[in-house]
């Protein structure tokens, strides 16, 4: 089951990182705006971070690969990537800022607990790929779980990276 838990761990962070930086490379003006606009990081470090963040993603995503113990730091970075992605998008709700988070490129949809939600469950994700990734053992995997987990994981990406598009489809249908 282990080795499900971290295939599928490694599947939603490398697919969900990757979108997210590939997005901020795309439009980093946007990403700049954002930041701007959230007032999280002094303005003299905002080139700066429109830079890092996307290459932490890339690079996270690429190292929950790498075989233990490169990979369970990967998992644990990760974790405080999006621990600090969190604690953002908290402070932009507590503050009443109306701002997109631009997390995914250019987003019409203000930050709400949806967003701080999504990065809850990403931490999860990362904290179960911590575990997974630290459990002893060589367990083999078989056709049938690689493709349940893959199917899971690659469901569970699409959820994930399309927040936005649902927070919109559901609050225009009330």
């Amino acid at each position: 089951m282990t080795a499900y838990l971290l295939l599928g761990g490694r599947c939603v962070l490398a697919a969900v990182f990757a979108v997210s930086a590939l997005a901020k490379f795309r439009a980093p003006r946007d990403f700049a705006s954002a930041l701007r606009a959230m007032a999280v990081v002094p303005e003299r470090l905002t080139g700066a971070t429109v830079v890092a963040v996307p290459v932490a993603e890339i690079a996270l995503g690429l190292l929950v690969w790498a075989p233990a113990p490169l990979a369970t730091w990967a998992f644990a970075l990760a974790g405080g990537l999006l621990a600090l992605f969190a604690a953002v998008l908290v402070s932009v709700l507590r503050r009443g800022l109306d701002v997109s988070c631009s997390c995914f490129g250019a987003s019409g949809v203000p930050v709400n607990r949806a967003h701080v939600v999504r990065n809850l469950v990403l931490l999860a994700i990362a904290g179960t790929g911590l575990a997974a990734s630290t459990a002893s053992g060589s367990e083999g995997l078989a056709v049938a779980g690689v493709a349940l987990a893959l199917l899971v994981a690659a469901f569970a990406s699409i959820l994930i990276i399309a927040t936005d598009t649902l927070v919109e489809l559901f609050s225009t249908a009330r």
